[in-house]
Formats: C-alpha cells, sequence, structure tokens
C-alpha cells in the first residue's frame, strides 16, 4: 500500500486527538511499503497527530519469563517491527520493567512515572497511570483491540480475575552496566485441563464501539482503532463485575 504523505497527515489530523499522551500499537505486517519506507510513515505520523504530543510504545518482552534475563538498553521488544524500530531509533526512555516495559517520546516523557510495581500491572505500575490519566489515548494502527489494547489487562489484574494469577519470576535485569537480581510479578493465564481459554475483546470491542468510547476510521486498508485509556478503564470495570468472565470465553476440550 502506497501512501501519499498529504492525504495521510490530513487523515491523522481529522481524527483530532486532544489528549496530550499517545500509545501506539501498530501492526505493519501485511503492508510491507509502510516497512520499507519506516523513517517516512514515523515522520508522518508524528506530523499528522502532533509534534507536541508524547508518544508510548508497548515494547514487550514475553521471552523474560523463558530467559530470566533482561537488558533496559538491548533486549529487543517482541511487539512488532514498529515497536522495535522505535524502541531503538526514536524512544529517549525506556520503563523498568522486563515483560512490560514502554518506549516513550516526547516533550513530556519525564511526565509518565517509573514502574515502580513488581508486577506488570499492579499498583505503582506505568500502565495504572495509564489507565489512571483521563489525559492519554489508545491508538491502534493496522489492528483492533485484541492486540491493540495491552491497559486492558490492568484492568484484570486491579480485578484479580479468576482465570489468572500471579506467577512468580526470579531473574536478572541489567542497568547502568550492571545486573540486578530481582523478583517479578506476572499475572499469568491460568490451564485449565478441561477448557481452552481464549482472550474474548471483540466482544469488549463491539460494546466499547456502540458506547462511542472507541472510535474506528479507516485510511486506505488501514484500520484505526482510538479510546480515552480512563474512559475505557472505568467501562471495562463495570463490565468485569458484573460478569467476570467478559474479557475471556471457554472451549471445552477434547477428551483424550
Amino acid at each position: 500500500m502506497i501512501i501519499n504523505d498529504k492525504k495521510f497527515v490530513s487523515f491523522l489530523k481529522s481524527l483530532k486527538i486532544k489528549e496530550d499522551y499517545i500509545i501506539l500499537h501498530v501492526k505493519l505486517i501485511n503492508h510491507r511499503h509502510l516497512i520499507q519506507n519506516i523513517d517516512n510513515f514515523w515522520i508522518n505520523l508524528s506530523k499528522g497527530l502532533g509534534n507536541d504530543k508524547t508518544f508510548i510504545v508497548p515494547t514487550l518482552n514475553l521471552n523474560f519469563v523463558r530467559t530470566k534475563i533482561w537488558d533496559k538498553k538491548k533486549s529487543k521488544s517482541k511487539s512488532g517491527y514498529f515497536s522495535e524500530y522505535f524502541r531503538k531509533n526514536i524512544s529517549i526512555r525506556r520503563t523498568i520493567h522486563p515483560i512490560h516495559s514502554v518506549s516513550i517520546f516526547g516533550k513530556k516523557y519525564n511526565k509518565i512515572p517509573e514502574h515502580k510495581s513488581l508486577s506488570s500491572f499492579g499498583k505503582n505500575s506505568t500502565w495504572e497511570w495509564i489507565c489512571k490519566s483521563k489525559n492519554v489515548c489508545n491508538l491502534s494502527i493496522g489492528v483492533a483491540v485484541e492486540g491493540g489494547a495491552t491497559f486492558l489487562h490492568y484492568i484484570e489484574e486491579l480485578l484479580k480475575v479468576n482465570y489468572r494469577f500471579n506467577k512468580k519470576i526470579i531473574g536478572s535485569i541489567k542497568l547502568k552496566n550492571k545486573m540486578v537480581r530481582k523478583k517479578f510479578l506476572y499475572f499469568a493465564r491460568k490451564k485449565n485441563k478441561n477448557f481452552l481459554i481464549k482472550n474474548n475483546w471483540l466482544n469488549c470491542q463491539n460494546d466499547l464501539l456502540h458506547d462511542k468510547i472507541l472510535k474506528k476510521k479507516k485510511f486506505k486498508n488501514l484500520n484505526f482503532f482510538y479510546m480515552n485509556t480512563n474512559k475505557a478503564t472505568n467501562f471495562i470495570i463495570g463490565k468485569i463485575i458484573n460478569n467476570p468472565n467478559y474479557l475471556v470465553k471457554y472451549s471445552k476440550l477434547p477428551r483424550k
């Protein structure tokens, strides 16, 4: 897909995102031209959304669960091509959490609190701030709520949903050329011998669209979903209180 720069910037401005902070979930796997011209894509993206904005990009690394080693400067993001490009070439800060870190760029980069929680989404985590702040927009490009709204896991951990549990992981993280051994908590999905538990975020997406919290627009064949994280958080908290399994679905496993 070849993009006309002026039309793309004009489209981005038409989104009229008012929040000062924008979380970007970008999936370009089916858009080779954009990957090949990633520098230009970023220039247009930041220009269209506003050079005065502060951008937050999830730079997740679930490999830490297995490797038990994480380097703030060198550990790659496993959240897609754009995420790793942003981490290496654009960001000026990365929060300290070996599984659910974020990379940041923008004039208010230092206003985002450091991750001071052992768990990914617990109290005093960066994600708690993202969900409680009324000044953050979650923008998913080329991906819908499924795969494009990491902050929803904060709600699951806050409400202690019964299909997840705090898994203790002891590992080493490298900060300022020094390895530090620490304990972390990962709110992992439980295994069920009778049922396969999967995300059911399409139902959540439809409800958010219906209540006009989530907005959807399209530029050529690239979908854009965007919402205020605080409004979405409060909405989904109410849904999960009424139905603890609101964000998941159970499929019965065949007998062996």
